[in-house]
């Protein structure tokens, strides 16, 4: 009987562990963070709440003109494999196309599929 119950433990504790694993492979990776360009343009900072600087592109320069900024990253990948990305700096908004690398690692596109810059997590 005990042996039983062993079993049906481990079974049932397996059970969490793959659902735990296969939730997390769906989720996407997190923005949040201190980012740096590989354009030479400052350290692009993301909070988990979505407020975030330096991520505003006006063509192939960043803009901020000035008040607050914030990003919003879709929950699941597109067709192209990328997670879209919406950043609005009213009455500016834009978005864009985020490919990960890993976790601390991002090349961004612009919406036409144009590579805009890499980003490593610092």
């Amino acid at each position: 009987m005990v042996h039983n119950k062993t079993m049906r433990f481990t079974l049932a504790l397996a059970g969490v562990v793959i659902a735990s694993s296969v939730a997390a492979c769906g989720a996407a990776p997190s923005l949040a963070g201190n980012w740096k360009a590989d354009d030479g343009t400052g350290m692009k900072v993301i909070s988990s709440n979505g407020a975030c600087s330096g991520m505003y592109y006006n063509g192939s320069t960043p803009l901020d003109i000035g008040g607050g900024m914030s990003c919003s990253l879709s929950d699941k990948k597109g067709s192209d494999g990328r997670y879209s990305l919406v950043v609005s700096q009213p009455p500016n908004q834009a978005s864009y196309e985020v490919e990960f690398n890993g976790n601390d690692t991002a090349t961004v596109y612009s919406s036409s599929g144009s590579r805009l810059y890499s980003m490593a997590r610092q």
